[in-house]
């Protein structure tokens, strides 16, 4: 009777997953989600600051070439939705790629600048020039 037994279990079939183990997979899933998707955001947010931080870059080459024909920074504000292009007429700067992206820049005379970007996502950056400086 005994061996029938396990003979019987051997030969019986599975069909599918037990709940147990599909409470177990859904656990798993969960955490691995819990420590990814703030490492994800955080990466994001890395990721828009490197891209702000190269638009202030490549504007710092157009105030240094700004203050080498005037003597001092320019100032202004660029805001492609409001058509606020003031920065662009001061130091003929445009960012390659309008993206909702507003940027205030304050000089302080011939010794250093100020920039502050304002992504569209509300993600804001500030630093001085030269040295990019984060604000104070």
């Amino acid at each position: 009777v005994l061996a029938g037994a396990v003979t019987m279990l051997r030969t019986r079939r599975r069909r599918g997953f037990s709940l147990v183990e599909l409470l177990v997979v859904v656990a798993v899933i969960a955490v691995l989600a819990a420590i990814a998707v703030p490492a994800y955001r955080a990466h994001v947010a890395t990721a828009r600051d490197a891209a702000l931080l190269k638009a202030m870059t490549t504007m710092s080459v157009f105030q240094e070439d700004f203050k080498l024909r005037t003597g001092a920074y320019g100032s202004g504000r660029f805001d492609a939705a409001a058509g606020d292009t003031t920065l662009t007429d001061a130091i003929g700067w445009r960012p390659s790629a309008p993206d909702g992206t507003v940027f205030v820049v304050a000089a302080a005379g011939d010794a250093s600048w100020s920039v502050t970007a304002t992504s569209a996502t509300g993600r804001r950056l500030c630093r001085v020039f030269p040295g990019r400086k984060p604000c104070p």
